[in-house]
């Protein structure tokens, strides 16, 4: 159902008699719920900050260069609406509505509804209900039937490049959508871009092969098309990295020096860090003096001094050491308004390689606003905690506690994974050494608490897209 924060209450189950205007509400209610737009699009956003999405999307905005830009200001202004702020809602709608003045028919038209219905949404949760009735009817004089054969694959192609913004797990509802426009438009060049797209969006949640080899040929067709369109090639290349890796290299290149979008520098520098850390570190830095605003190049930053510090040779350890933990803290204190989690334990990790009491503060001060983080945060400290009980305080019973502690919480993610390998090794170590009570202490609380999980579709389906890098690609930094 659309999110309808700011709604007004209805009238109490004990009431006798609805009073004529909160019948025409419920009415109007119900017609908007009717409409094509993105308040009723259903687009899994519940569990995802607003203002995350909204820094992803404003990036999207920016730099991808597909025509979808009426689409990814409609979602702005659904996103705006949801952080309660109407009148960003409203500038975000008129954008849109310029932006649709540029397009042809059907497409215009179809721009056209899903705008008036988004508009309508606004206006109704703002409680300004006449207003919301015209551009009800304004929606209902451009489509008087529910479904219009010439505007449905413009408004599918509508859905899907919202669904992809928002997160990777809605590649395959997007795929679909695609494939419908596709089937009343083969030859729409911007519907099989948005296919390509979502096919990757798939891949990038499920890492399944086949799901690999379905989308390289539509990514390569992209790219030969528009040689400029440097999303879909980083998303090539990454999917060319574990077999092509010279290709992918060198696309990864081609982004890195033809690109200024932040999110495809991001994946570059993923994608350079195994050849050449100091190739990806230059990406990183650029990067972020370009696009101070964008928070997860930050991730990435942190992420190449940490495999940096890695692999240097002893007498360069401690340069690089001293590099890494002041430009992160200059970070930290220079953005105290961003949720830069990732970061601080990065830097923590780094910091305890010289002085682990000040390490373990850190996690402390994280443990004090625990209750701020996102459910992924906060498996990523209980993580990190754990690792450093393990390596660093020596303490096998405190690192299982804080394994546990991550694992316990419902969301299925990479960090989650990770803690449960940990758990099932300690319970060998435990067996092994003739402490078979404790390794079933651990055994039952893994079935306990994937019971639980399993219960849950919702914290199942959660991913990790926009975790700094997949832990299936990560060094162990606390065992270097």
């Amino acid at each position: 159902m659309p999110h309808e924060r700011g709604a007004a209450k209805p009238l109490s189950l004990d009431s006798d008699v609805m009073s004529a205007a909160e019948m025409s509400r419920e009415q109007l209610k119900e017609k908007l719920d009717a409409l094509q737009c993105h308040f009723t699009w259903e687009l899994d956003i519940d569990s995802l900050s607003p203002q995350h999405v909204l820094q992803k999307l404003d990036v999207e905005i920016k730099h991808t260069a597909h025509q979808n830009q009426v689409a990814l200001l409609g979602l702005q202004a659904f996103l705006h609406q949801l952080d309660n702020q109407s009148t960003a809602a409203l500038q975000s709608l008129r954008a849109a509505e310029e932006r649709n003045s540029e397009e042809e028919e059907p497409a215009s038209t179809a721009g056209s509804l899903v705008i008036y219905g988004n508009y309508a949404w606004i206006h109704y949760l703002q409680g300004s209900y006449q207003e919301a009735e015209t551009c009800l009817q304004r929606a209902q004089q451009l489509c008087p039937t529910p479904w219009d054969v010439r505007l449905l694959p413009h408004i599918q192609a509508h859905k899907g490049w919202s669904l992809l913004v928002i997160r990777a797990r809605n590649g395959q509802r997007a795929r679909e959508c695609f494939e419908v426009a596709l089937m009343l438009e083969p030859e729409n060049r911007s519907f099989r871009t948005g296919l390509g797209m979502a096919l990757y969006s798939s891949w990038n949640f499920f890492w399944q092969p086949d799901m690999a080899s379905k989308a390289i040929a539509p990514l390569e067709a992209i790219v030969n098309e528009q040689p400029n369109n440097y999303r879909a090639k980083i998303y090539l290349a990454r999917l060319l990295g574990q077999g092509d890796r010279e290709k992918s290299i060198g696309l990864a290149e081609e982004c890195a020096e033809g690109s200024s979008d932040p999110e495809v520098l991001r994946l570059s520098v993923f994608l350079r860090m195994s050849q050449s850390t100091e190739r990806a570190l230059e990406i990183a830095q650029r990067a972020v003096q370009q696009n101070s605003g964008y928070h997860l190049l930050y991730q990435a930053l942190a992420q190449c001094y940490k495999q940096q510090w890695l692999k240097a040779n002893q007498e360069d350890k401690n340069n690089i050491l001293d590099a890494a933990i002041r430009h992160l803290q200059q970070i930290v204190e220079a953005h105290p308004d961003r949720d830069l989690t990732i970061v601080r334990l990065q830097l923590a990790e780094l910091i305890g390689a010289r002085d682990p009491a000040q390490e373990e503060a850190i996690y402390k001060e994280l443990q004090e606003k625990i209750q701020t983080l996102s459910l992924r945060y906060r498996q990523a400290l209980n993580r990190a905690w754990g690792k450093f009980f393990l390596y660093r305080g020596r303490s096998l019973g405190k690192a299982r506690a804080k394994f546990m502690a991550a694992y316990s919480i419902p969301v299925q993610t990479d960090q989650r994974k990770d803690c449960g390998r940990r758990l099932r090794r300690m319970a060998q170590t435990y067996q092994r050494n003739g402490d078979p009570d404790a390794a079933n202490d651990i055994h039952r609380f893994l079935q306990e608490a994937d019971r639980h999980l399993y219960g849950d579709p919702a914290a199942l389906s959660l991913d990790d897209e926009d975790d700094p890098i997949p832990e299936r690609a990560e060094n162990d930094f606390s065992q270097g």
